[in-house]
């Protein structure tokens, strides 16, 4: 799926990024159990390819989730190599398809190759995992403004050098001089359309920062600076953080904003900002409803 963003930050772009590439739910293999392993491939390394192998199955389906098991159990054999791919599985369940097959070529996945005389035994479960990828490709790049091109491959004699490196960097950019056009590719994994991906995590998006809002306006600090307060919240990080901080400024309420996350491995993430003449509370519920117009409007026009 290919589409434009158009009079938005590009933190409000990096935000859809992040979000499918790890913060969307997805079915992955749990629960592993090598119950018998004589090939060189240690247990543990065995198991994470399991629980890399791609699954489909919408998070929606709890039935299947819940109930579906998988076993892979292969004798020895006096062949001199064997592979073994997702066919070999073995699914219990009300669905047999929920290992993918290569989206490309149609045909099972290549899983592990068996010398004469080795053998595997193993089994799995299911499960949801909200923090992690549906897609295979999610990137996006300014969009090139060509009146704005055109100017500038008068500077170049050679015009072959400018359209293949140069010309990139004559992007779109609004009146305060910041890129506001990304031109936007999401490639699924073949589960879930890019599409209801895409929506799926504006909608969350949304979600978030309306829980943000309220975790935030209850512990609004006043620093002994005038006018300047401190929101330390337990639920966000870089993906709200930025959109956060751009949004606050845009709207000229703030002469100074900005967010940290003071440590990768705890959930903290603080925003200070000076307000210019409203209370903390409306410049919050506006960055807020700025966040949620820039979701809906986006979702309106995919």
């Amino acid at each position: 799926m290919k589409f434009e963003l158009k009079d938005v930050p590009v933190q409000f772009a990096n935000a859809i990024r992040r979000m499918l590439l790890n913060e969307t739910p997805t079915v992955e293999i749990t629960d592993v159990e090598i119950l018998e392993n004589t090939t060189l491939m240690p247990h543990e390394v065995m198991k994470h390819r399991v629980e890399m192998l791609p699954i489909n199955v919408r998070p929606s389906e709890e039935d299947v989730v819940r109930n579906a098991k998988l076993l892979l159990r292969v004798p020895a054999t006096d062949d001199p190599m064997r592979l073994l791919t997702t066919d070999d599985f073995v699914v219990e369940s009300t669905r047999t398809d929920i290992l993918l097959k290569d989206a490309d070529l149609g045909t099972p996945m290549f899983f592990l190759k068996l010398k004469k005389g080795e053998t595997v035994h193993l089994t799995g479960r299911l499960k949801v995992n909200p923090m992690s990828s549906q897609v295979c490709v999610a990137t996006y790049s300014y969009h090139v403004d060509e009146e704005k091109a055109k100017i500038d491959s008068e500077r170049y004699e050679d015009k072959r050098l400018f359209e293949n490196f140069h010309k990139q960097l004559s992007f779109h950019v609004n009146e305060k001089g910041r890129p506001d056009w990304f031109d936007f590719t999401v490639e699924s994994i073949g589960v879930i359309p890019p599409k209801e991906l895409v929506v799926g995590c504006l909608t969350i998006l949304e979600r978030r920062a309306d829980a943000w809002l309220k975790a935030a306006k209850e512990g609004i600090v006043r620093e002994s600076e005038p006018n300047v307060f401190r929101v330390t919240t337990t639920s966000e990080g870089h993906t709200l953080g930025a959109l956060l901080q751009i949004v606050m400024y845009e709207m000229g309420m703030c002469s100074f904003v900005s967010y940290d996350v003071p440590h990768p491995l705890r959930k903290d993430m603080n925003v200070r900002f000076r307000s210019l003449e409203k209370t903390p509370e409306e410049i919050l519920d506006a960055a807020v409803a700025k966040i949620t117009e820039l979701c809906r409007s986006t979702i309106s026009t995919l």
